[in-house]
């Protein structure tokens, strides 16, 4: 994965506090439109800027710039820069990164009384092929070199893809549900369609005020899904056959999922 470099970047920097006093969680999967409502929320100046922090590639980048192992030190750390002024401390974390925690126990006693943002989209599929695509592209976000300018289509890789996002999703749920965390659910489409109205409803849910004229109107970051997508997604469904998610339920799955998701 070709690192995010902004991301590091000291002009992203607010001024320093000790510690936040509201932080902000983006629960979200890759594709789901997270960047998208990341830097347009960073606009206001009001949440701080949710980013991938603990991305593995980017945490690893993290950790060697501030010369320690320690993922709490990192946080703690990049806490202090990016947190806007009002208090409150954003961050972006795909349901792959919560191993980066340890487990969804230790993400929560990180963040104690943090706010979630539930971030999905409605077409599952059109997300999945955006995922193959960028997975072979190595382009995440707009303004990435590609490591590889000719994507070729996989019925399989798509298919792989969609059920990655399908289980992460209900992971979140699982997981926020079954942990009595506060979250609100968004969905993609709706937050680009009405970009003004997702930024209060979140400054609401948290507990904010936002100045009417810092919130963009529009999205700050490109579009990225081109013909390729759409053709893509014809051939998919074509050569789709029927299936299920999980062929066969396993034995001791529900007491796996448990001691996975709440730890004591």
């Amino acid at each position: 994965m070709h690192l995010y470099h902004q991301q590091f970047s000291e002009e992203l920097d607010f001024p320093r506090v000790e510690k936040p006093t509201r932080v902000l969680i983006i629960a979200s999967t890759p594709r789901s439109g997270s960047h998208m409502l990341g830097h347009a929320l960073h606009q206001t100046n009001c949440f701080g800027f949710p980013l991938e922090y603990t991305n593995p590639a980017n945490l690893a980048e993290w950790k060697r710039r501030l010369g320690t192992e320690h993922t709490n030190e990192v946080l703690t750390e990049i806490q202090r820069r990016r947190t806007s002024q009002n208090g409150v401390f954003g961050i972006k974390i795909h349901y792959s990164h919560v191993k980066e925690y340890g487990s969804f126990t230790d993400l929560k006693r990180r963040f104690p009384e943090a706010y979630y943002v539930l971030l999905s989209r409605k077409d599952a599929l059109k997300q999945a092929i955006s995922l193959s695509i960028a997975r072979q592209t190595g382009v995440w976000i707009h303004g990435q070199q590609p490591k590889n300018d000719n994507p070729q289509y996989s019925f399989d890789g798509i298919d792989k893809c969609l059920r990655s996002i399908l289980r992460e999703n209900s992971s979140w749920r699982y997981a926020l549900a079954a942990n009595g965390c506060n979250f609100v659910e968004m969905d993609f489409d709706s937050i680009r369609n009405n970009l003004p109205l997702a930024i209060n409803r979140i400054a609401d849910f948290v507990g904010i005020r936002v100045d009417t004229d810092s919130i963009p109107s529009e999205q700050v970051t490109k579009k990225q899904s081109h013909d390729i997508n759409a053709e893509w997604e014809r051939r998919f469904l074509s050569d789709y056959k029927g299936g299920e998610l999980f062929s066969q339920a396993k034995p001791g799955l529900l007491p796996r999922l448990k001691s996975r998701f709440i730890r004591t």
